[in-house]
């Protein structure tokens, strides 16, 4: 034990056992360096254990392993979500990785190095910390008027696991995001009755461009200007959604790697979605004006009935749940400035926490391989 009761940790701390928090580990062993995670859940990849059953990962495996250890050849070319659960964990056999489950964090403070305090009242100590929570942490739930009156099922899109399970016929999947797509497809192929409330411009890209995955057309592309390869891109993207002010979307002024870059805006990744957009399976209206009961009404004056409706709204970082110091070191952001992995340069990383048009995965790894090298350099 070290000073004060607080027990002295000889290596990193590492918040969270999700994909960031097992590639750090990987990585920092890969230099010599040891570590622990400390996990809220009991078990690894919580998040991915709670999304819908039907997702796969939206970029291809050759560039979704973690440092030191590929994916496996005989997973498809986009892996089912069991299927990354799986590889996580052989990840974390493959690599020793030691993991703390059912330790939530409360708070990462300075001491004469930094404190890491856990929900059962441990205390530990160490030169370094990464935060390796992720984007995924907190789902946001927009709230409107008469939202308490609505007689159906009200639930987040991580409450969701499959259309079956849902026990309803008429279904407004509220958001454009990845998972409001794939959902809002899921349901319209199952013979629901299905609706997307889209608020303001959206960008959508094809899973692949000429048989070949976008994300590995952006890894092609990452090292030009994001405006000019949205330039570039511009004409397959206009050619192949050129009808989405008729089916009822705005597309965004910016291109797609541009809001990626500058509001960190994931487009939709189209694997089918729009075919039933334009089928007329799944209807598109705007933003929400309030409730009644069963009877939805938007800002253009239309209204319509639904048995559920599913809040595809994404998710906040929610770091101040843990950073008691969080207002004065991000200058109220949700989480630190774009590329910095520490920021403070304090010993305090961050991991997992840039989205990334060449996938998040690969970002995630590369992130892991500088932190790990920046700790073995202290």
């Amino acid at each position: 034990m070290g000073r004060e009761g607080l027990m002295t940790v000889a290596g990193t701390v590492i918040v969270g056992a999700g994909p960031a928090g097992l590639a750090c580990a990987a990585a920092l062993g890969a230099n010599g360096r040891s570590s622990i995670i400390l996990e809220r859940a009991d078990n690894l990849a919580a998040s991915w254990r709670r999304h819908y059953d039907r997702l796969h990962l939206h970029t291809a495996k050759a560039h979704s392993g973690l440092p030191g250890m590929p994916m496996p050849r005989a997973f498809p070319r986009y892996p089912s979500r069991l299927q990354v659960i799986d590889y996580f964990e052989a990840y974390a056999r493959a690599n020793d990785i030691r993991i703390r489950f059912g330790k939530s964090v409360i708070s990462v403070r300075q001491g004469q190095d930094w404190i890491v305090e856990t929900n059962d009242g441990d205390a530990l100590e160490a030169e370094t910390v990464v935060i390796a929570t992720g984007l995924s942490k907190a789902p946001i739930k927009p709230v409107w008027k008469g939202q308490e009156s609505f007689s159906g099922k009200l639930l987040h899109s991580s409450e969701f696991s499959n259309a079956g399970a849902l026990g309803a016929r008429r279904v407004l999947v509220v958001g454009f995001g990845n998972s409001a797509g794939e959902i809002a497809l899921e349901c319209a192929e199952a013979g629901l009755e299905v609706g997307m409330s889209v608020r303001g411009p959206i960008n959508i890209v094809p899973l692949e461009m000429f048989g070949i995955p976008t994300a590995t057309i952006a890894i092609a592309q990452q090292h030009f200007p994001y405006g000019f390869a949205d330039a570039v891109n511009a004409p397959f993207l206009r050619l192949r959604y050129r009808d989405m002010g008729k089916l009822g979307l705005q597309k965004s002024a910016k291109g797609p790697l541009t809001n990626m870059a500058e509001k960190s805006r994931t487009p939709l990744i189209d694997i089918g979605t729009m075919a039933e957009i334009r089928a007329g399976k799944i209807r598109i209206y705007p933003g929400i004006e309030s409730s009644d009961r069963q009877q939805v009404h938007f800002v253009d004056g239309r209204s319509a009935d639904f048995d559920a409706i599913i809040l595809a709204t994404g998710y906040r970082p929610s770091l101040e749940t843990i950073l008691p110091d969080f207002a004065e070191k991000f200058e109220g952001a949700e989480r630190p400035k774009r590329g910095e992995l520490q920021p403070g340069n304090d010993g305090l990383y961050f991991c997992g926490f840039n989205t990334a048009s060449t996938g998040l995965l690969r970002q995630i790894g590369i992130e892991a391989v500088s932190i790990a090298l920046s700790i073995a350099e202290r």
